[in-house]
């Protein structure tokens, strides 16, 4: 059982060290406090486990030994005094919503107050000996406030995707709930001697094993299943470049290709031709429409797949939003023409959004036509505007029939489609996608079988340039007015 608790840092530090590798500040305190957090396992293996073994080997230098014994000892003296305050900032920090300043107000006085309790107990104890009782409601403070802006974060949190991650996020809380409750609560006094231990407890800390492993496991598979912290849409998004690299290559191998059975196809229509001449009408006319008919199908695939697979190079200027999503708007109006389907769109921010204003109109016109396509009884379309600190968005809804789960990994890969359509070539997707990642964007989807999907465009914050309320006001009421006439009563 004890060879469970090298497992235990092992993997906590290797998670950590995979999260530090994105660099936003909340999932840098995060990751912290998965590094920190294995501090206690590090020393109680090295204490209960690895030494036992190795100690007094000839392999074995006597500093490397102290050196080790050492280390242990910082890592408890962590585990204690600076692991409930990175477990704060974590918290602290996925609250998006809160104003710079009050953040690095409460960052400061945090840090102070982890400080002073480290140094109290370099002042007043031997710094291998913790008298728990001294600092653990202190710590509990920190936890209390760490557990609130966690939930603050997951409640506040308006875009349906990043609410499902800040859900997933809440698992932190509960394992340092566990944490608190056994090493803070259930320690009494904890003194490291020389590759010796010394502790007095409830002994609920056996339980840490099951309890951090469980853990680790349950973060693993969120990552490989639904995403955790960013990590599979990284992913995701290197396997897509990969996709479409290799589309592009073998493009042109494919029109080549193609471009020479239509040529044949044409030798076939001037031998029809031939056949004419010599009066054999009625089968030279029936071969030439079915050859046409195939020649026009072939050439327009050709050049769908053209458009949508060559490299994007964007023509970038300043656009107003409003009038940006107006035009998409009175181009989609004709779609909906002796529907029963509802097109409008609400404004939640308005301004100047620096982007390629073709190839943004194309990936809305595109969502929208697959909005109709999974509405084929009817239900509203609504494109909405939101910006926040971290980006500025647009969303595509509707109210169709959603896209299947085991769909959703998929849908942004070049030529899956699941229409049956022979004209459809799964192309769609893939090509907003890299609209908004030559923007340096994303483009998310979250979706409910039965109850709609929502594509949702992503853009840097510094894309965005917001305008005045007033503004704001009157391009929703003539956004409103433009819808209305798109959809008479």
């Amino acid at each position: 059982m004890k060879i469970l608790y090298i497992l235990m840092f092992l993997s906590l530090w290797s998670l950590g060290l995979v999260f530090l590798l994105h660099r936003r500040r909340s999932q840098l305190w995060i990751a912290l406090t998965l590094l920190l957090g294995g501090a206690a396992s590090y020393a109680f293996a090295m204490h209960l486990t690895i030494m036992p073994v190795v100690q007094g080997a000839e392999w074995l230098p006597e500093t490397v030994s102290r050196w080790l014994y050492i280390s242990t000892v910082v890592a408890m003296n962590i585990h204690f005094y600076l692991l409930p305050f990175t477990f704060f900032m974590g918290g602290l920090w996925l609250n998006e919503s809160m104003g710079l300043r009050l953040k690095q107000g409460l960052s400061i006085i945090g840090f102070v107050g982890a400080l002073a309790l480290l140094l109290a107990h370099l002042r007043f104890e031997p710094w291998n000996t913790f008298e728990v009782e001294r600092f653990r409601y202190w710590d509990g403070i920190y936890v209390g406030l760490g557990c609130y802006f966690y939930y603050r974060a997951y409640a506040r949190e308006k875009d349906v995707q990043l609410r499902r991650v800040r859900r997933r996020i809440l698992l932190f809380p509960v394992i340092m709930i566990w944490a608190y409750t056994s090493d803070y609560l259930g320690f009494e006094s904890l003194k490291l001697g020389w590759w010796s231990l010394e502790l007095e407890s409830n002994g609920m800390w056996h339980g840490n094993v099951i309890v951090i492993l469980g853990a680790v496991s349950l973060i693993l598979f969120y990552t490989v299943r639904y995403g955790f912290l960013g990590i599979k849409l990284r992913i995701e998004r290197e396997r897509l470049d990969y996709s479409i690299r290799t589309l592009t290559m073998g493009v042109s191998i494919l029109n080549h290709t193609i471009k020479n059975e239509i040529q044949k196809i044409d030798y076939l229509a001037e031998k029809c031709g031939v056949l004419l001449q010599s009066g054999q009408t009625g089968k030279a006319v029936h071969t030439i429409e079915q050859v046409h008919g195939l020649t026009r199908h072939l050439l327009h695939m050709v050049n769908r797949i053209k458009d949508k697979a060559e490299d994007i190079v964007l023509d970038e200027g300043e656009y107003e939003v409003g009038s940006l999503m107006d035009s998409v708007i009175q181009s989609a109006a004709t779609l909906v023409e002796n529907r029963p389907v509802s097109l409008s769109a609400e404004y939640g921010a308005d301004g100047r959004l620096v982007c390629d204003a073709v190839h943004i109109s194309e990936t809305l016109s595109n969502l929208i036509r697959n909005a109709l396509d999974a509405m084929p009884s009817g239900g509203t379309i609504t494109l909405r505007s939101a910006a926040s600190r971290r980006d500025f968005r647009i969303e595509v809804s509707d109210t169709g029939n959603g896209i299947p789960q085991e769909y959703m990994s998929k849908i942004f890969e070049p030529f899956f489609t699941t229409k049956k359509n022979a004209l459809n070539y799964g192309l769609g997707l893939s090509y907003c996608s890299s609209v908004l990642s030559k923007h340096g964007g994303k483009l998310t989807v979250s979706s409910e079988s039965g109850k709609g999907t929502t594509f949702i465009l992503h853009f840097p914050a510094i894309r965005y340039r917001p305008s005045n309320p007033s503004r704001r006001l009157k391009a929703t009421s003539k956004l409103r007015a433009w819808a209305d006439r798109a959809n008479p009563s």
